[in-house]
Parts: structure tokens; C-alpha cells; sequence
């Protein structure tokens, strides 16, 4: 009994373990049945295409849907954006004017972009194992290229996207009346394809083109028809340059950037108006020649922090004694440059703090009198002190009130900023070309063009105030003085060295040559 109990209680297990397992597998294949039951065929695909004397095309597409099963409608992927062979984009700028079914009603649609594509979202009422029409109606202003000896109508016609296959194509092309030399190519297949499962024919002023095979999935049919010139309107130097900027978006942003940048140094970057300049016979406000180079050209260089020591030599802060040196036995000769401290750290007070600086930089061993050092030794550790020295250069000119803002400061704002914009624009650029199926070039120029447009507008925003701006007519007048009176003038009022000297280093960072 309990053998037979058992053998019973197995057999109930293995029966409900079936139930159970039958019960998924069923509903499968009952969802499979209707996946299978659902298809969706182009039985055929024809195409009515009018090309007009002022360039533009009239494109009405005849599509016939075979709808097995229950659907919502259908997509209609147009091919709108092509590369060229330099990198750029060709756009074809479309402007649908319908859609339709068979019968002639309306039906509704949603457009967007995807890719390289228009894309319609089609609604198809009651589209359930029935065979439909569905008639989409376009204009296309710029789908002819024109070359030098010929015209050309290149065009996709069934584009290169659907899923499913196309039993039959068909288009017609009509060109304008009076065309002539007319020619024509057809390919078939995959994208970039050059199959030839299709035949052309001209006839009176147009084309007649169908399959010999069905398309198979994502495969379409493309025509090419050459004509002679002059039949056709050809767009003016103007027109191609808009086309190209719309086509190439990307390459208007440089161009907002510039008009903004413009108006940001008119507002901001100018200097006040310069006023009648009168020569000066003494730098304004006690300016050292660092501060007078500065103001010049809102930069401190070289020159000016070498006009400084040639100041100090001139005032009795330190000496330059030149001495020469031999080497290899008297073969080789060479100069060098000995600076003689003449006054202590502590007669340093009168000095501006870029002057001291600059001392500090020459002598390290504490400022004190008679402390010496030559020019080669300072190669290796002077350049520590130049970005002190400039500091002080600019934070004196800025506290006289001659600027708002340090001009290397603003500059290298500006500078920094154009590199991020231009990072940033091609780091984000690249992506959206490729999300929205357009060549990268376009956005990798503009970012570079934007970050240049923003670079050079930045190195000239630094602005004098006015009261920078009259300091710097004084000094612009004793310029006139150093460069321009006679030299008998120039002499009468220079009657000692000690006076030529002291106009000297002034003469140096204002590039003012005087015998």
C-alpha cells in the first residue's frame, strides 16, 4: 500500500509539473502567433518629380502599404543631410506641403529630426490586413548641383532605412521644358551601393526609372540625371554663401561671437578720446620708465624693467662697469657687466615698490653698499623676480587710477575664457554631430574660430580710465619732444651729460633714437 501510495503521489507530480510548464510555453506561442500575424510590406513605391526653371523640386511620393495585422500608421525617413567630400554638410532644405491618403483626405503626422533623416510619424486610421496609400507631398529648394559644364539632379528616392522590403519602385522625373542633353545613372542597394537592379529611360524632357528586383531590407534606389545648362535657374554667389551657412550652421556661432565681442570692446575696451597732443618737457605725474613703457602699450617688457636699472644707474643707486674677458689663451673674447650697489636697502624708501623689487633681484645679499654682481651670474636667478616686478609696475599704474583693472590680468581673463568656449564647443559639438547626422568639421571649426574671435578682441579690452588716458597724452607729448624737435633745440635744452642721461632710459622704452 504505501509502495502503491507513493508511486501515485509521483504520478500527480509529474502531471502537475506538465500543467504547469505547459502554461508559459503556451502563452508564448500564443504571442508568437500574433507577432507573426502583424507584418507590414511596400508593395510599391512610386515617385512623381518636377523639376522647376528656378531650381527648386516638386517630389510626390505614392506609397502603397500592405498592413497584415493591426497597426497605428507608419514612418517615412527622408534623407536631408549628405556630406561632402571637403567635410562640410549639404542640407536639403524641405518644405512639406501634404499628406494624404489615397483617397485624398488628410492625415495626421508628427516631423522631427532624426539623424540625417526627416522623419513623419504617420497615423493610418483602421489599418488592420487591409492595403492602404499613403501620398506625401514636398518641395525641395536646393537638390540641384550645379557644375561647370552641366546641371545635375542627384536624389534618393526611396531612401535607405526601411525595415521592411519594397516589391517595386518607380519614379518619374520631369525636367523643364526645352532640357536637353539629358543623361542619366541609377543605383540600387545598401547605403553608398552601386547595384544596378534597375533601368532608366529618357523620355521627351524627362526620366522614367523602375526596379528590376525588390529592394530588400534597407536597400533603396537612387537616380542621377545630368542635363545641359542654362534650362535651369543657378543660384547667385549669395545665395550659395547663405546655403552653405545654413547648411553648416555650426559656423554663424563665430560670427555672434565677433558681433558680440565688438560690442563688448565699444563699450569696454576703448580708451576715452585722446585730445590734441602738446610736447611735454618732463614725464607726467613722476612716472618711472617701467610706468611710461606700461602705459604704452599696457604691457610691461624687457625693456622696461631694463629702462629701470639704466634709471637707477642715472639716480646713484647703483653703477654698471664694463668689463671684457679672455678665454682659450686670449682666442676668445667676450663682455660682461658688473653692478656696483652704491646705496644701502635703507636709502631705498623713496624708491616704488617696483624699483626695490628690481634691486632686490639684482643684489641678494641683503642690499648692502658696495655689494657687487655680474650679468652672468644673474642668467639663473633674475627671471625669479620679473613677475614680482611687473606685479608692482601694474598694481602703481592701477592705484594712480590710469586703469580698473590690471591690463595682463584682463587679457589673460580673456584668453582663458576663449580657450574653455572653444574646448567646450568642440567637446560638445562632436556628439551633437553625430546625434543629428551632420559632419563634425562644421563644429570643430566654429569652436576654433569662436575661441580665436574671443582671444583677439581679449588682448585689446584692456582700457585705460581717463585719467590714464591724460597720462597718457603727457606722455605720448614727451615722446614728441624726445623724437621730433631739432637737434640744435634738442641740445640747447640737453647742456650736460648728466641731463641726456636722465632722459635716456625714457627715450629707451619709447623707442627713441637721439644722437
Amino acid at each position: 500500500m504505501a509502495r502503491a501510495g507513493f508511486s501515485g503521489f509521483k504520478q500527480n507530480c509529474v502531471k502537475t509539473f506538465f500543467r504547469s510548464a505547459l502554461i508559459p510555453v503556451g502563452a508564448l506561442l500564443f504571442f508568437a502567433s500574433i507577432v507573426a500575424a502583424r507584418e507590414l510590406r511596400i508593395e510599391k513605391f512610386d515617385e512623381q518629380v518636377t523639376v522647376l526653371p528656378n531650381g527648386s523640386v516638386d517630389v510626390t511620393e505614392n506609397i502603397t502599404f500592405r498592413f497584415i495585422g493591426s497597426w497605428r500608421g507608419v514612418y517615412r525617413e527622408i534623407p536631408v543631410e549628405y556630406n561632402t567630400p571637403q567635410g562640410m554638410n549639404y542640407s536639403l532644405f524641405l518644405t512639406l506641403k501634404s499628406v494624404r491618403d489615397g483617397d485624398g483626405e488628410k492625415l495626421k503626422y508628427d516631423s522631427s529630426r532624426e539623424r540625417h533623416y526627416r522623419k513623419l510619424k504617420i497615423y493610418v486610421p483602421n489599418a488592420e490586413n487591409t492595403t492602404r496609400t499613403i501620398v506625401i507631398e514636398y518641395t525641395v529648394s536646393d537638390a540641384l548641383k550645379f557644375h561647370e559644364e552641366f546641371d545635375e539632379f542627384y536624389w534618393n528616392v526611396t531612401g535607405d532605412e526601411w525595415d521592411v522590403p519594397i516589391a517595386s519602385a518607380t519614379a518619374n522625373i520631369t525636367l523643364p521644358v526645352g532640357a536637353t542633353g539629358i543623361r542619366t545613372n541609377v543605383f540600387t542597394g545598401a547605403y553608398r551601393s552601386t547595384g544596378k537592379q534597375a533601368e532608366a529611360q529618357v523620355v521627351g524632357n524627362g526620366v522614367e526609372v523602375h526596379t528590376t528586383a525588390a529592394l530588400k531590407y534597407h536597400e533603396g534606389l537612387t537616380v542621377a540625371v545630368a542635363f545641359d545648362k542654362g534650362i535651369v535657374h543657378e543660384p547667385s554667389s549669395i545665395d550659395r554663401a547663405s546655403q552653405f551657412l545654413q547648411s553648416n550652421w555650426p559656423l554663424v556661432v563665430p560670427i555672434f561671437a565677433f558681433l558680440g565681442m565688438f560690442w563688448l570692446w565699444w563699450n569696454r575696451g576703448r580708451d576715452p578720446r585722446l585730445r590734441p597732443i602738446a610736447a611735454q618737457y618732463q614725464p607726467p605725474d613722476e612716472l618711472t620708465p617701467s610706468e611710461v613703457g606700461t602705459l604704452i602699450d599696457n604691457s610691461v617688457d624687457m625693456k622696461d624693467i631694463t629702462a629701470a636699472i639704466v634709471d637707477l644707474a642715472v639716480r646713484g643707486f647703483i653703477t654698471i662697469e664694463e668689463k671684457d674677458q679672455s678665454h682659450m689663451m686670449g682666442l676668445i673674447h667676450d663682455k660682461d657687466y658688473i653692478f656696483h650697489l652704491k646705496k644701502s636697502s635703507t636709502e631705498w624708501s623713496a624708491l616704488k615698490a617696483h624699483e626695490q623689487q628690481l634691486l632686490d633681484g639684482l643684489f641678494a645679499g641683503g642690499g648692502m653698499e658696495g655689494e657687487t654682481v655680474t650679468l652672468s651670474e644673474l642668467h639663473n636667478r633674475f627671471y625669479k623676480n620679473i613677475p614680482a616686478i611687473k606685479n608692482n609696475v601694474f598694481s602703481s599704474l592701477v592705484s594712480k587710477g590710469y586703469y580698473k583693472r590690471r591690463p595682463d590680468s584682463v587679457r589673460s581673463g580673456y584668453i582663458a575664457g576663449g580657450v574653455v568656449v572653444g574646448f567646450l564647443s568642440i567637446w560638445g559639438g562632436v556628439p551633437l554631430a553625430n546625434f543629428l547626422g551632420m559632419a563634425p568639421l562644421p563644429f570643430i571649426m566654429a569652436g576654433i574660430l569662436t575661441a580665436a574671435v574671443i582671444c583677439v578682441f581679449g588682448w585689446f579690452m584692456p582700457a585705460r580710465t581717463i585719467s590714464g588716458t591724460r597720462a597718457l597724452e603727457g606722455v605720448l607729448g614727451f615722446e614728441d619732444f624726445l623724437a621730433h624737435v631739432e637737434s640744435d633745440r634738442f641740445n640747447r635744452m640737453i647742456k650736460t651729460p648728466e641731463m641726456f642721461e636722465k632722459f635716456l632710459p625714457f627715450a629707451m622704452v619709447l623707442g627713441v633714437e637721439k644722437n
